[in-house]
Order: structure tokens, then C-alpha cells, then sequence
């Protein structure tokens, strides 16, 4: 997301006194002499629409989310092009005033933005998001939000993983990063200036003068640039063909689109025929527009995918149709026209507070409104989001900007925003405290529910499941902390691929010389099971071998999401079928996420889509010479378990779902099984379900960490479970 920042580039024309003056309020020297590039304004209106209509209705547009990469571009051409400007005129690069600048204009709206976000979702969000927001909400604060995402290796268009009210901020963090290292890209350029001028830094004079080669300024430029554009550019590629999960987020990925602006700064924008120009602009207009409906939310991104956006900003911007542009093409061309009306522009100058503020109402609007979306929702949220970008940018952002008190100072400025920062980060580390939360008691109790005998699984049978086994409401883990109780060993990217992973990964636990070999092969729902397996491993001095790819059930067959690019399982998939046969386990053991693969492309010969195609793959193993254990699915819950049992704990089961509802995908399993006969199927049912409901707590155990994803701690209580039913594949 770019900066609110006045599209002003330099020209040959002195500036009006309205123009130097707003120039001057932004922290650039108010005599420079500019004009106004209506076209880039709306640009800019156009990228935070497609960016807002994505997250509104992004099956409207399903890559809207390229709105990002505008800005980037826009952003890059624009900083470097003040930058550059100061150097040339001034032999140097002030990075203090520079920085103060930046700070003027982007901190006083985003952290009004993440304040008022802290204060509401205090209140309405479940005590079991505090924490992770108050981590986002000090990230977005100090621009590291990026790296927390990629971090947590969070897809940015999955159902799965809950999106918080900051997490937006991650495209703000990148600039900002961008910010801070860029200058010192351009002192260095200039640093090579001087050397080749034997002179020192100064005013901008000829070689000749001694000061600095201008032509080696502009070379140094363009040779730094061009080299980040690149490393970044085959990065980015790299990455995304890799699969790797962080690569959407992280910045090495990114700047390549900040600095491909950057270096069209440098190049310049002159010099094209006009009707060149306009043809450009409706070239780049295309790609744009082509990438927003062509991706989606599948498409590996950045890399490859991003560089038609990127070329496309590029070109719209190179094009550089401005305000001042009268000729008859100008007053014929629609975009020419269309830039400069008044709509186009309102929306480009409020598209920075635009944007922070539209991503917190569409987060909180469900819990403040609880029920369907509909169509007056989405109308609504998008005149709440406007009004409030209206009201940040006439009050807020503004007034700061023109502030005579803060533009005359850079430290004054530069301590404006720090006092800011801190005081928001104060705000933010008192989350938990805000909407006063009664939760201090539960990991006492989740302690007294640990130390609890049977647990989990191992107090259901005959046909009881208790939700709990004292008189007393305790439950382990704690809601608080129950997202994070999953497998950490089996969970890292050494072992288990994202969901677009090119190689799914292998790794081991137990005796490698064990006469016994046991492989776990699967999806996320496999890896469930490889903590109880591993502990196994190593009490009975077996060898557990895993290949665990998330998403991707073990099945040659593609699913209808896959359709864009086929391999995005199958490929993997068959790479570890391979390795499976050319050494056979004694055992294989696998299951998947019944609900979430049930759209598989082809039906096979048992007609139900995608049960021949595991049943093809059980048979081969067997005809290898390995066993197939299958473990039925666990139930999945019709809401977050999580959040529920936190608003409920000391009555989980208004928490539970139907059996009915609860049992999905076992028509594909049962056909499966009876096309592969020698199989051994596994049902833990009787774990967690009832004759009519399926829990979300069952001896004191919290089951879930998510609607589906079991919890490591009811995983294990499984364990004798699966030992019996491994011995009774071993035995068949």
C-alpha cells in the first residue's frame, strides 16, 4: 500500500503557489517546481478499490489483491523520484528530513488505525484473539507485520487461518522497510558520483566543476536499482516455484516492484510521442485490470504472476498523462478524461486512509453485526470504510501534514512519531486488559485437567463421552493457548510442505535400524497423528518415517481448485509413491481432510470422485508388500471450537455438532476401502461422538484447535487407539 502522498514529479514550469506550498508542508523543499499527476491519483484510486472489492466480495474479482503491487510501483516511483531530485540539487541526501517526512505522512493515520482497532476488538473479539492480536497489533505499529505473517507461514487468501483486523498492515510494512534502506541506495549512487568527479558532495555542478558526474549519478542509480530489481525479481521467482509459505509476505520478495518504480524514476518519463503515451497507458490499464479478474487467490504469487501487474503500473505511469495535458487526444481519451474527474481523484487522495480503515470494519463487522453477509452488509461496510478514510484524511492526516510546528523541526517531527509509536505499542501490550477478560483462572485449571486420570480419549468408551471426569469445569489445554498445542517436531518446513510445496518432505523418528518400518503419509489431518506415532517409535523401537504435505491427500488425482495447475498435489504425490515402493514399509498409515478433498476431478470406477484414485494407491502399496492402515477422519465441527468452548467453558456442550453434520466424507472412504479391500480402516468415532453429537471437549481435553485440527494433547490420548488398530493391519 503506498503512502498518502501528493503525486508531484518535477517539471521544466514553475509550480503554482497552491502546488509549492503543499510541497512544502510534506517536507519537500517547497521550491522545486512540479505538476500534478492526475493520472497517478488514479491510479491509486483504482488500486485500493480493487483491493477493497476483493476483500468485500473477492469473488468479484478474484485478484484484486494485485491493487497491492500498484501501489508498490507507485510508491517507488515517487520516493525516488524526490529522492533523486534532492541529490541533484543538493549533492547530497538528508535522511533525517527524509525520514521525518515519511513520518508525517504515514504515522498519524495508522496509528489512529491500529488505536481505535485496539480498542473496539478488545471488547468484541474472543478472548481467545487477544493474544494474537495484541502480537499483530505491535507489529502493524512498528512495520514488522510482514515478517510476523511470515512467520506464522499464513496463507493470505485460506479459509483456514482467521485474518485479524491488522493484518493488512503487512504491505504498509514492507514501504516502510523499503523507506528506510532505499535512501542509502541513492547515497550510495552518489557516493560513485563524486569518486568519478574527484570532488566532494555539493551543489549539483558538471564533471567538469569537480563536484559530481551527473551522467555517473544516473548510471550508479540505474547499476544499483537494476541489481536489487534483479536479485529480488529471481528471489521472488525462486520462492514461489519453491512453494515456499512465507513468500507472499516477506520483503526480499517484494522490493523488486518498489524498485522497478524506482528505476523508471530515473529513466524518466519523457521523451515518448503522444499517441504513444496513450496507447501505453491502455496497455498497462490492460494488464492491470487482465491480472485483477485473471488470479486468484490459487495463483503462486509474486513471482512470474506478479510481473504483468507490475510492468502494467509501470507503463501507466510512464505513459504520464497529467492535469495539464489539453491536446485534443487528451480531451478524446477516455482515461485522460476520466483521471481527472473529480470521483477519481477524491478517492486517489483518501486512498492511504482507504485503506487502513476498510480491512478493520470487514473484520469487525461480523462480530458487531453476527450472521450472513449480505448484500446490504457489503454496501454498508463500503460507506462506513469511505466516511471514515474521509474523516482520517480531513482530520488527521491533513492537518499533520501542513503542521508549520512539525515541518520546521526534523527531530521534532522524528519525535512525534516515536512518542506516537510508543504510546500505541503501550496500548497494545495492555490487550488482554482492556475489556476486562475473566480468564486468569483457566491455566490453573488447565493444570488440575492435566493431572486428571483417564483423559482425552481415554475416558470415552461403551458408549460414554464424558466432557468431563471431576465435578470440577477444568479443561486442557487452555482456550488461551490452544492453537498452539499441535505437533512442533512434525510441524516445521523440514517436515511437512506448505499447500503449494513443489517436494513433500520426509522425516524420521524411533530406531533407523529397526527390523519394523512405518510410514505416515498425508495432509495436515495425517500429521495430526505423528506425535502419538513418534512416541510410539520410540518405546517400541520401530522406525516412523513421514511425508506430510499440507492440503494434499495421498491420491494421484487432482481436485477442482487444482485445475489451474494440476501438479500442485499430484506431482509431490507421486514423487512419494515412488519412494514408498522402490523400499516398502511394513506399514503405511494415512488419512486426510474428508470435507476439504471431497471435489476431486475425476470420479473413477467407483463413482464417487476421488475414491478410486486412493484406492489405486492402496493397492499398489499392498502389491509392494506393505500393509495400509486408513484412519477415518475426525469429526469436523460446525464453528470454532476454540472460541466456542472460550465464550462456554463451563458448559463445552452447547459447543458440540450432530453426528450427521459432524461425520462428513465417509461415503468417499467407504468406497475407497471397498475397492481396495486388504486396507484396514480405522474409526475413532466413538472418541468423540455420542449416538447424536460429536464434542468439543471429551475428558477434559480440549479436542480442537481449530473447527477440524485436532489438539496434540487429544492426539495422544488416542494412542492406544491406534496402537490397536496398527496391530490389526500388521495382522491382516
Amino acid at each position: 500500500m503506498t503512502i498518502p502522498n501528493q503525486a508531484r514529479v518535477r517539471t521544466g514550469a514553475p509550480a503554482p503557489a497552491k502546488a509549492r506550498a503543499q510541497a512544502g508542508s510534506a517536507g519537500e523543499p517547497a521550491k522545486s517546481r512540479r505538476h500534478f499527476r492526475a493520472d497517478i491519483q488514479a491510479l491509486r484510486a483504482i488500486a485500493v478499490l480493487l483491493v477493497v472489492i476483493y476483500h468485500l466480495r473477492p469473488e468479484r474479482i478474484s485478484g484484486g489483491f494485485i491493487g497491492v503491487d500498484v501501489f508498490f510501483v507507485i510508491s517507488g516511483f515517487l520516493i525516488t523520484s524526490h529522492l533523486v531530485r534532492e541529490a541533484a540539487a543538493t549533492g547530497r541526501v538528508r535522511l533525517g528530513a527524509f525520514w521525518a517526512a515519511r513520518a508525517r505522512r504515514i504515522l498519524p493515520a495508522s496509528l489512529v488505525t491500529i488505536a481505535v482497532t485496539i480498542g473496539v476488538t478488545a471488547f468484541i473479539s474472543p478472548a481467545t484473539a487477544l493474544e494474537d492480536l495484541r502480537r499483530q497489533a505491535l507489529a502493524s505499529t512498528f512495520y514488522v507485520q510482514n515478517w510476523v505473517l511470515a512467520g506464522d507461514a499464513v496463507d493470505y487468501s485460506a479459509s483456514d487461518n482467521a485474518a485479524t483486523a491488522f493484518q493488512h498492515f503487512w504491505s504498509l510494512s514492507v514501504e516502510e522497510q523499503f523507506y528506510v534502506f532505499w535512501p542509502f541506495a541513492v547515497a550510495l549512487a552518489l557516493l560513485v558520483a563524486v569518486k568519478v568527479a574527484g570532488g566532494r558532495p555539493g551543489p549539483h555542478r558538471s564533471r567538469g566543476d569537480g563536484a559530481f558526474s551527473a551522467s555517473a549519478f544516473r548510471m550508479g542509480l540505474m547499476a544499483i536499482f537494476g541489481l536489487i530489481v534483479l536479485a529480488s525479481l529471481a528471489y521472488s521467482i525462486w520462492a514461489v516455484r519453491d512453494g515456499r509459505a512465507d513468500g507472499y509476505f516477506i520483503t526480499t520478495t517484494r522490493i523488486w516492484e518498489l524498485g522497478l518504480g524506482g528505476l523508471l524514476a530515473v529513466i524518466g518519463t519523457r521523451g515518448l510521442p503522444r499517441p504513444a503515451r496513450y496507447v501505453l497507458a491502455y496497455l498497462g490499464l490492460a494488464a492491470i485490470l487482465a491480472s485483477a479478474f485473471v488470479l486468484d487467490g490459487d495463483t503462486p504469487f509474486p513471482g512470474l504472476a506478479a510481473l504483468p501487474v507490475v510492468l502494467g503500473s509501470a507503463a501507466v505511469i510512464w505513459a504520464g498523462t497529467s492535469k495539464e495535458d489539453e491536446s485534443p487526444l487528451a480531451r478524446f481519451d477516455p482515461w485522460s478524461f476520466g483521471a481527472r474527474l473529480r470521483p477519481a481523484q477524491w478517492v486517489g487522495d483518501r486512498s492511504y486512509s482507504l485503506y487502513l480503515w476498510h480491512f478493520p470494519v470487514i473484520v469487525l463487522w461480523p462480530l458487531i453485526f453476527p450472521g450472513r453477509i449480505g448484500y446490504l452488509d457489503v454496501a454498508a461496510m463500503l460507506v462506513v470504510s469511505l466516511v471514515l478514510a474521509h474523516l482520517s484524511y480531513r482530520f488527521i492526516e491533513q492537518p499533520v501534514r501542513r503542521s508549520a510546528f512539525l515541518t520546521r523541526s526534523t527531530g521534532r517531527s522524528l519525535g512525534f512519531g516515536l512518542t506516537g509509536m510508543v504510546l500505541v505499542a503501550g496500548l497494545a501490550v495492555a490487550y488482554p486488559y482492556i475489556g476486562g477478560r475473566a480468564t486468569g483462572d483457566w491455566a490453573e485449571l488447565a493444570s488440575y485437567a492435566a493431572a486428571r486420570s483417564p483423559l482425552g480419549a481415554q475416558a470415552a468408551g461403551d458408549g460414554k463421552v464424558p466432557t468431563f471426569t471431576g465435578h470440577i469445569a477444568a479443561i486442557t489445554p487452555s482456550p488461551l493457548v490452544a492453537r498452539k498445542d499441535r505437533n512442533i517436531a512434525f510441524s516445521a518446513e523440514d517436515c511437512v510442505a506448505g499447500a503449494r510445496g513443489k517436494v513433500t518432505p520426509s522425516c524420521t523418528a524411533g530406531d533407523p535400524d529397526a527390523a519394523l518400518t512405518v510410514a505416515l503419509v498425508g495432509d495436515s489431518h495425517a500429521r495430526m497423528y505423528s506425535t502419538a506415532l513418534a512416541q510410539l517409535a520410540e518405546r517400541d523401537g520401530f522406525l516412523l518415517t513421514t511425508y506430510l504435505h499440507n492440503s494434499c491427500p495421498f491420491n494421484p488425482i487432482p481436485r477442482d481448485r487444482e485445475v489451474r495447475n494440476e501438479t500442485v498435489c499430484t506431482a509431490p504425490n507421486s514423487v512419494t509413491m515412488k519412494a514408498l515402493l522402490a523400499d516398502p514399509p511394513d506399514l503405511v498409515i494415512t488419512t486426510w481432510a474428508f470435507n476439504a478433498n471431497a471435489h476431486f476431478i475425476e470420479h473413477g470406477a467407483t463413482g464417487v470422485p476421488g475414491a478410486s484414485g486412493f484406492a489405486d494407491y492402496w493397492n499398489q502399496l499392498r502389491d509392494a508388500g506393505s500393509k495400509v492402515l486408513v484412519i477415518a477422519d475426525a469429526p469436523e465441527q460446525d464453528q470454532d471450537a476454540v472460541d466456542c468452548v472460550a465464550a462456554n467453558y463451563d458448559n463445552p456442550d452447547v459447543c458440540a455438532t450432530s453426528r450427521k453434520q459432524a461425520l462428513v466424507g465417509l461415503d468417499l472412504l467407504a468406497d475407497a476401502a471397498q475397492a481396495a479391500p486388504d486396507a484396514t480402516v480405522a474409526d475413532f468415532t466413538d472418541a468423540f461422538c455420542t449416538d447424536t453429537i460429536c464434542k468439543a471437549v471429551v475428558g477434559n481435553v480440549l479436542v480442537y484447535t481449530d473447527d477440524s485440527h485436532l489438539t496434540d494433547t487429544f492426539a495422544v490420548s488416542l494412542t492406544p487407539r491406534i496402537e490397536r488398530a496398527m496391530d490389526s493391519a500388521l495382522a491382516s
